[in-house]
């Protein structure tokens, strides 16, 4: 493990999760409280290593999942932009760069988002980073976010997703768009990250029929798409969220990549889904 500290030293099924384990509450009803030291640094995750970047204080943890990276020199730390900032004043917020990118270590061969719950398991693990965790996750990393979640109900205090793909986008690429729209087999080996879209989606569909009381904001681009594809897609994302309670939609004028255009929106549903998560673990203590 090489690390710079700068403050010193599943399953699927449609059962539903109880809120004791959806809230990421101790053995005794209390929140576990975040650490306080800054992380910039690489740390062994089994046989290779990941990059991440943690600052400011406070729980639950603010976890950013970027999107695919698919051209070299992508960083999945900077397309956080100014979230760090806005953010680690009231929650310690952490950011990480995938196998493959930014200054992660290399990882030969396919990967999926299985490969990457595991590896941000063991990353949060070596890093003594503890839960509980909000998830926030950008376009593919929504789904890494909802297989970790669906994986581990009890660290995972809410969710935040901004323009996540979402399993059922398969189906309506196959309906309603020209052929060779969306994830395609085998187009992973022409990008930078290695991760295969497709396979990633099926994983993520495995868990759809899955309840959790969690509290998720689905922070949907502006659709500048036809009708019948917008509506498609439109209640593809409400289908999502109706599987978590609270579970919301909203729509910014913003386009995918959003993070620089509506950084304020997406820190105050953040900031609304820990309040809600919060409120949740106290009123079952």
């Amino acid at each position: 493990m090489a690390i710079a500290l700068t403050v010193g030293a599943a399953g699927c099924g449609d059962e539903e999760i109880s809120d004791e384990q959806a809230f990421g509450t101790t053995a005794n009803g209390g929140v576990t409280a975040a650490a306080a030291s800054d992380i910039d640094g690489t740390f062994d995750v089994g046989g290779h290593e990941l990059y991440l970047q943690c600052t400011g204080s406070g729980s639950p943890t603010i976890v950013f999942l970027h999107g695919s990276a698919r051209e070299e020199g992508d960083s999945g730390v900077e397309a956080a932009g100014p979230l760090a900032g806005l953010l680690d004043g009231k929650h310690r917020f952490c950011a990480y760069d995938r196998a493959n990118v930014g200054r992660s270590d290399k990882v030969a061969g396919r990967l999926t988002g299985s490969y990457s719950v595991r590896d941000l398991e063991a990353l949060l693990r070596e890093a003594e980073v503890p839960g509980p965790y909000v998830l926030l996750a950008q376009s593919l990393g929504g789904a890494i976010a909802d297989l970790y979640a669906a994986k581990h109900p009890q660290d995972v205090a809410g969710m935040v997703l901004l323009d996540s793909t979402v399993p059922a986008y398969l189906g309506i690429y196959k309906r309603l768009y020209p052929p060779g729209s969306g994830p395609q087999i085998g187009e992973w080996r022409n990008e930078a990250e290695h991760l295969d879209r497709l396979a990633t989606f099926r994983e993520a569909a495995k868990v759809q029929s899955r309840k959790i009381r969690m509290p998720v904001t689905y922070i949907a681009a502006k659709l500048v798409v036809e009708p019948a594809v917008a509506k498609a897609l439109r209640e593809a994302q409400e289908a999502f969220v109706r599987r978590f309670s609270p579970g919301r939609r909203i729509e910014v004028d913003a386009q995918h990549d959003m993070v620089p255009v509506v950084p304020e929106v997406i820190v105050r549903e953040v900031e609304r889904v820990a309040a809600a998560s919060k409120h949740a673990s106290a009123s079952h203590e």
